[in-house]
């Protein structure tokens, strides 16, 4: 529709960029491309100027711009309006994550949501990854997202992807030459841990959280942007899943190399709901939103 189409153009005029753009929308570059040219078809003049580094606005793509914005606001406000008639668009969403959805994929989630569901109000805890189905199962959260093992009665996943943890590391570190790392491969070098609680259980991988226990990290710190600027400056090396450095990846800042060990590589991520108490309609669309990017993280992460 109209909204989206305008939604497409305001992205490119912030990213400028098609593919940047893209990326955000969680849409095909080449369907965010065609909707740009169609909608300058349709109005008879360029909107961008097409530069060697990427777009920029000129004066029509600038008068669009403040044309779009204006048009959006005021279409979100209808929605939201109408919604609010049926009682749809109101509502209070619980989340508890572990810290490496809260990087890019969580706050990007919220702030699509927040545009169209202004009214909803949000609980969003970061918390061990191990925590969270608990969290889900007790009513403290009623979306939770970590890692997925053997979940306790009345929690269930709904959506799963394969980004198990693994090395990350600076570009140029000795490990870096091996296509998988085993755990004492590790013991040599300094090692950043984000917790002192093993981030997976040991019905998993008793050898890993074994190798948890027994290490001497150089720094245990639950701040991942913190660990992320340490072995990005070559401080140490950190065990981590892609979710939280995909952008760091892309640009080669840093590199993650999988474990040798079978049942680190099978790990999967979800998102995890209650099954004994029926979800708000809201909720329900925020888990369905959340879904799709996680199922676009996943094909993301594959490929770096």
């Amino acid at each position: 529709m109209h909204a989206s189409i305008l939604k497409y153009f305001i992205e490119v005029a912030s990213c400028g960029s098609v593919r940047k753009a893209s990326e955000r929308l969680f849409v095909a570059a080449s369907a965010v491309n065609r909707q740009i040219h169609k909608l300058e078809d349709e109005l008879g003049v360029e909107l961008f100027d097409r530069l060697p580094n990427g777009l920029r606005l000129n004066p029509a793509g600038e008068r669009l711009l403040k044309h779009a914005q204006e048009t959006l606001h005021q279409f979100q406000v209808m929605r939201t309006e109408l919604d609010a008639l049926k009682g749809e668009r109101t509502g209070h969403v619980k989340v508890a994550a572990m810290d490496s959805f809260f990087e890019e994929l969580l706050p990007a989630a919220v702030e699509e949501f927040l545009q169209i569901f202004p009214a909803v109000t949000y609980t969003i805890a970061s918390t061990q990854p191990m925590e969270v189905p608990q969290l889900v199962m007790s009513g403290q959260a009623d979306v939770g997202m970590s890692f997925v093992g053997r979940l306790p009665g009345g929690v269930k996943a709904v959506s799963l992807a394969n980004l198990p943890i693994g090395i990350v590391l600076p570009p140029g570190h000795p490990l870096a030459k091996h296509d998988r790392i085993a755990l004492k491969d590790c013991a040599g070098y300094p090692f950043l841990r984000s917790s002192s609680h093993p981030v997976i259980s040991a019905s998993l991988s008793a050898e890993f959280a074994a190798f948890w226990d027994d290490m001497e990290p150089a720094a245990t710190c639950n701040s991942t942007p913190l660990l992320k600027r340490l072995i990005m400056g070559g401080k140490g090396i950190s065990c981590f899943s892609k979710i939280a450095f995909i952008e760091e990846l892309k640009r080669g800042e840093l590199l993650w190399r999988p474990f040798a060990l079978p049942a680190l590589n099978q790990l999967l991520v979800g998102i995890m709901v209650p099954t004994q108490r029926a979800l708000p309609h809201v909720t329900q669309n925020f888990i369905g939103r959340m879904a799709r990017r996680l199922t676009q993280l996943e094909l993301t992460a594959a490929a770096l």
